[in-house]
């Protein structure tokens, strides 16, 4: 299951769709790989296109245009919000299971940095004698390692409750840094999970996991597939939808 930018651009260029007073950036992601169809996403700054290398610009602008209606009509429905940059300051926000949790940062006589949560806040102890311009850069790397051990408590106990309703046994159950995915299913039934569902709710970790479960006895995206999906989570759909608009605004 994949989030975020595909990595597949060859080249990238940029351009601006007006029309009746409306207008739109894109960008144009090429690839070799892709045969006839143009594709657009949403992003926060405008649409994302991806496109075979022969398409000219001309079909490009042709294609956003015809879109218009649609784009307008998606950004009423679902903004799409710019990840925020973050400062690791205290009084500042992270999400953790849905929920934003503030961050207390203390200077404190430590060696390295440490994250822990309390009832209230997610505390980021610092080493005194770190030097300001290395502390964001370990700061993050220290959080990025608290929401991975959270997450690798998390997803394997809710893979065993979906496991059991849906009758299959999964191989191993792995977190891993996957930049481009939520999670996969590999043919030796191995599930991998992204750790940044961590920081998303409850509900949409569920979804994650059941998907890939579901892969087990369907290894593709077949009518087969989707009903066994919706005959655990009747309202996959809705979760599905706040997923994509979720992944669009995680920090890191």
């Amino acid at each position: 299951m994949r989030f975020g930018r595909r990595p597949e651009a060859a080249e990238a260029e940029a351009g601006l769709v007006e029309r009746d007073g409306v207008a739109v950036p894109y960008r144009v992601v090429r690839s070799a790989r892709r045969r006839k169809t143009l594709e657009m996403t949403l992003e926060p700054e405008g649409v994302r296109v991806a496109a075979p290398m022969w398409a000219s610009r001309w079909e490009i602008e042709r294609f956003v245009g015809s879109r218009l209606p649609w784009i307008l009509k998606q950004r009423r429905k679902h903004p799409v919000e710019a990840p925020r940059t973050l400062e690791y300051a205290t009084g500042e926000q992270l999400p953790y299971l849905g929920r934003p949790v503030p961050l207390l940062v203390e200077d404190r006589a430590l060696r390295r940095v440490q994250v822990s949560m309390d009832m209230l806040n997610l505390r980021i102890g610092i080493p005194r004698r770190m030097p300001e311009q290395s502390r964001r850069a370990a700061v993050e790397i220290a959080l990025r390692n608290w929401y991975r051990d959270r997450a690798s408590e998390e997803i394997p106990y809710r893979v065993e409750c979906w496991a059991a309703a849906l009758g299959e046994a999964p191989g191993r159950v792995l977190v891993r840094d996957q930049r481009r995915r939520w999670g996969s299913c590999s043919p030796d039934r191995t599930l991998r999970f992204n750790w940044r569902l961590a920081m998303l709710d409850g509900r949409l970790m569920d979804y994650v996991v059941v998907h890939e479960l579901c892969h087990l006895r369907h290894p593709n995206h077949s009518p087969r597939f989707w009903a066994e999906v919706e005959r655990l989570l009747p309202d996959y759909r809705l979760r599905r939808s706040a997923l994509v608009r979720a992944g669009r605004t995680l920090p890191f």
